[in-house]
């Protein structure tokens, strides 16, 4: 079968193998980009102090309007590498685990399953398990769980992706 190409014809066609060029592009970006770096940081936020860790002032002001509390230290900061759906499991401070899952990445998105616990008798009491989306490299404030019965001080988990 042989087909003719009019002048009318050539611009439709390249139009159409453009279209298609890209989507192979798209998915083949997509494809490579399965590797995840994530940042899991533990923070202890406190109203017995005003002192902020060095490493948490750049994200102060957040902390500060988010959660109630003056003081906030960097107790833990897990970093490593996972692939998308699979889970980067941090032991963190307390009893407290964390276990963060990247979904999707689309432009500078990137969509994450977090799962934060506390081992309490024996058990892994589950204290958060959301989805969200955030910008690449930004955090992603949760938290407020007490540290221990008798304190006032609280775990805000920070998780960040690229």
């Amino acid at each position: 079968m042989t087909a003719i190409v009019t002048g009318r014809a050539v611009p439709l066609i390249a139009a159409a193998a453009c279209v298609l060029f890209t989507g192979v592009l798209a998915a083949a970006d997509d494809q490579q980009g399965q590797s995840y770096d994530v940042s899991v940081w533990a923070i202890r936020a406190t109203k017995s102090n005003s002192d902020v860790s060095d490493e948490l002032k750049p994200i102060v002001k957040e902390l500060k309007k988010r959660f109630n509390y003056t003081g906030f230290k960097l107790e833990q900061k897990k970093q490593g590498k996972t692939e998308k759906g699979k889970a980067f499991s941090v032991e963190l401070f307390a009893g407290f685990k964390a276990k963060v899952t990247p979904l999707e990445r689309k432009d500078k998105r990137i969509k994450l399953k977090i799962e934060v616990t506390k081992r309490e008798r024996g058990k892994d009491k589950r204290l958060a398990n959301t989805t969200f989306t955030i910008t690449r490299g930004r955090f992603q404030l949760l938290g407020g769980w007490k540290i221990e019965p008798k304190s006032e001080d609280v775990l805000i988990v920070a998780v960040s992706a690229r």
